[in-house]
């Protein structure tokens, strides 16, 4: 659904992980700043789509997200993109910037959630700005 456009890739561990709440409230306020920049915002979480549902539910009383949120309970996802703990058999925090060509430009990838959105933002214009040839 992203091909042609960059997007900005959370993947986070949940509703019941704080660090990773505290995240998605980081970037929230800034999507509009990301959509006028050409860049969605997509997060993906580790939880059932069932979690998923009740987290949204929770975030707010319309039941909405102002984000689109994956769900992969699999972690297969998370694996592909090397956001998994092989040693640990855990998925970890990471946060990706995919070009329109469908290109890895910046990640993060950690125990901890990325958390400054403003920086990434200013990045992603970077980034996006350099000519490839």
């Amino acid at each position: 659904d992203y091909r042609q456009r960059p997007v900005i890739v959370i993947f986070y561990l949940g509703a019941g992980c704080l660090h990773c709440v505290a995240q998605l409230h980081e970037f929230t306020p800034m999507l509009a700043d990301f959509e006028s920049a050409g860049v969605d915002v997509v997060a993906i979480s580790s939880e059932t789509t069932k979690q998923l549902s009740a987290a949204v539910k929770n975030f707010s009383s319309e039941g909405e997200f102002p984000m689109t949120l994956v769900a992969n309970p699999d972690l297969d996802v998370f694996k592909e993109y090397r956001a998994f703990d092989d040693f640990e058999k855990m998925p970890l925090h990471g946060t990706y910037l995919i070009d329109g060509k469908g290109m890895v430009r910046w990640h993060d990838i950690s125990y901890e959630p990325f958390l400054d959105a403003e920086f990434l933002l200013k990045e992603c214009k970077r980034i996006l700005s350099l000519d490839d040839d």
